[in-house]
């Protein structure tokens, strides 16, 4: 900010002012004839500055004062410049025109000069400083004014041009910000070092601090610049102009200053994906650059500079990122109402990370645990605030489906500890109780069907909790290394996959005519065969397709509910191997027709290769509710700012799917 205390906003005391001006009007020379009448409109505009924000330039005075152009120049110079302290301070101010015609990228297109002068009042205490201040408000108004309306950026590929030319002519420094707004405050009454310094301390330095704090502008310093115009860096503050800039910069470095020291002999081959990370490319070219380098070495410095700014900014958006997908995870947990299984959680429609499922489980609100039997191993994750609803779904699942797999996992997660209330621990203790019937002895249970009290007494429940509790332990240590057992294979099956590949691939090409001849009897043959494994099979085969069928759309079922898009590759992942790949095709083909439906998702390839999902009976429980939402997103998307295309596909893509089947659906 401006220093009040600047020796360059001294002025002379009032009243010694007015005395010598006086003297210097009354000469017998009359070479001053009439300059005590400009200092005292000086000082009246001066006086209504605070209610007007307004100082006077040469014109004002001339007319008000009545003394012809040349000698209200020749009297201001004097006043301002010949007189130690000045009587009257010199000062500038930048103006704000929109409706100028001219070029956008040039900013005196709409910002205009103006300098002023001002004889300050007595209770100012001899200094300019209320009055620069005020001045310098409307001048970073205007820029910003400017900068927000009317500035339009040269884009990226004149940039490089840009960049190119001032490293070349080894001027760098005038591709800055601060040049640019440097120029708009050139004074013409602005003769000598001395006077052009006082401007830049008095008005242009505050100005740019200002616009830093507003963040119109991006500061960072240079400090093994060699000269002093290269050290401070102000950039105007939009990250695609950064990006553009830093960008330039590595690609002047690429084809410019790489290749030189390469042909020196002083560096060998890089790689172009090491282009990518620069920052050890950089730091060794800028070991081999002395000061003769110029403006090339300064470059390789900002741009180091700007790598370590890039890569922090990146760092902070990518926690920023992480941190709203855990809050938006929490939030989806705390809707639920019951457990869920981890794997069936998405972060932008990819599985949980190992980094990220850490982070999710740290959350001090939530409970996790995992849970296995002789088949499957599963975890699962809770929200605290869901665990009345969650004791509901639990009776419910149990009521209807007889599934006590909901009581078990609650029972894990020790839900009663996070409890105030008795009401949901007295139900679940209840229902507890009734799932364990079916683990009393057989004549036992027999005994009491019989008598019609089918109930589990206080003191047989310890007993089974603990046995109940052993075979989940001896479960879960088995699952565990059936599951390490399974993640290494799938490695070691995806190396020598690769290796296959790598060391076939010069045999393919040579032999490709031979493949491509041979290569449909052979999937044909196969093809054909799998085939009819779906097609022949006798009614007990005929039955467990059935189920399988209802398997399948169980699964799907499940993933549209937790917000998934299944594919067949989802689908094979939670069947735990009953199918092939290609035995899955044949048998969708067969039995989904009328169950299941399929619909690509455009423009995505990439992230869904596969057509998605879904069953027949789903779209008709939430078919209608399904095409609300997507609508809403569409229209969402269409009309934003800054639409995600990932969510316009996704969107667009349900929405032509369901316009199509919804209205063949038979309620």
């Amino acid at each position: 900010m401006l220093d009040p205390n600047l020796p360059e906003l001294k002025v002379m005391d009032y009243t010694a002012c007015l005395q010598k001006v006086q003297a210097m009007d009354s000469r017998g020379d009359f070479s001053y004839k009439g300059i005590y009448k400009v200092l005292l409109v000086i000082f009246e505009w001066t006086d209504k500055f605070l209610q007007n924000r307004v100082l006077p330039n040469v014109e004002q005075i001339e007319r008000d004062s009545s003394i012809d152009r040349d000698r209200t120049e020749n009297y201001v110079i004097d006043l301002s410049y010949k007189q130690n302290p000045a009587i009257i301070k010199k000062l500038n101010v930048l103006e704000f025109h929109p409706n100028e015609p001219g070029d956008p990228e040039n900013p005196r297109t709409y910002i205009k000069h103006n300098t002023v002068f001002a004889r300050p009042t007595t209770s100012d205490g001899g200094t300019a400083f209320r009055y620069a201040l005020g001045l310098n408000e409307l001048s970073t108004t205007a820029i910003k004014g400017w900068f927000n309306e009317k500035r339009k950026y040269v884009g990226k590929e004149k940039m490089r041009k840009v960049i190119k030319a001032a490293v070349d002519a080894n001027r760098l420094f005038d591709t800055y910000a601060s040049t640019e707004l440097g120029n708009l405050f050139q004074c013409p009454y602005d003769k000598t070092k001395v006077q052009k310094d006082a401007t830049i301390v008095i008005h242009l330095k505050p100005i740019l601090k200002q616009l830093v704090d507003d963040k119109i502008l991006f500061f960072f310093r240079n400090d093994s610049a060699s000269r002093p115009a290269n050290k401070s860096v102000f950039l105007y503050n939009r990250p695609s102009e950064i990006a553009d800039r830093y960008d330039a910069y590595i690609d002047y470095t690429k084809n410019t200053i790489y290749p030189a020291l390469k042909n020196l002999g002083v560096m060998g081959e890089v790689t172009e994906d090491s282009w990518n990370s620069p920052k050890n490319i950089l730091t060794e070219i800028k070991g081999y650059m002395n000061e003769s380098y110029g403006d090339q070495k300064t470059l390789i410095e900002e741009c180091l500079v700007l790598n370590e700014i890039i890569e922090k900014d990146k760092e902070r958006e990518e926690k920023q990122k992480r941190k709203q997908q855990i809050e938006d995870l929490m939030a989806f947990l705390a809707e639920a109402g019951r457990i869920v299984e981890v794997n069936l959680l998405r972060v932008s429609g990819e599985p949980l990370t190992d980094e990220f499922r850490s982070m999710l489980l740290s959350q001090p609100e939530v409970l996790y645990t995992e849970y296995a039997d002789k088949r499957v191993y599963n975890e699962f994750i809770l929200h605290k605030s869901c665990i009345p609803q969650a004791i509901e779904s639990a009776k419910r699942t149990f009521q209807i489906k007889h599934s006590d797999l909901e009581i078990r996992v609650l029972n894990q997660m020790n839900v009663t500890l996070h409890l105030n209330d008795e009401s949901p621990k007295r139900l679940l203790e209840e229902i507890e109780a009734q799932s364990l019937f079916q683990f009393l002895p057989f004549f036992t249970r027999l005994w009491r069907m019989i008598m019609g009290s089918m109930t589990v007494h206080k003191f047989e429940i310890p007993p089974i909790k603990a046995r109940l509790q052993q075979q989940l332990t001896r479960d879960l240590a088995s699952q565990k290394v059936k599951k390490i057992s399974q993640e290494k294979e799938k490695l070691v099956k995806a190396r020598l996959k690769e290796r296959e590949e790598a060391e076939k691939d010069a045999e393919r090409k040579s032999k490709q005519s031979h493949v491509q001849s041979t290569s449909p009897s052979n999937s044909s043959s196969d093809d054909d065969d799998d085939h009819e494994q779906v097609k022949q099979g006798s009614p007990e085969e005929e039955k467990k397709w059935k189920e399988s069928i209802e398997t399948i759309i169980r699964i799907l079922d499940e993933a549209w509910e937790f917000g998934v898009f299944p594919d067949r590759e989802y689908v094979l992942s939670k069947l735990n191997g009953k199918f092939t790949e290609e035995n899955l095709i044949f048998f969708l083909k067969k039995f989904g027709g009328k169950e299941i439906y399929s619909f690509p998702i455009r423009n995505q390839r990439e992230k869904f290769p596969w057509p998605i999902l879904v069953s027949t009976g789903y779209l008709k429980r939430h078919g209608k509710k399904l095409l609300e939402k997507v609508s809403a997103e569409s229209e969402k998307q269409r009309n934003d700012k800054f639409p995600n295309q990932e969510k316009f596909d996704i969107a667009e893509s349900q929405l032509d799917f369901l316009n199509r089947i919804l209205p063949k659906l038979k309620p």
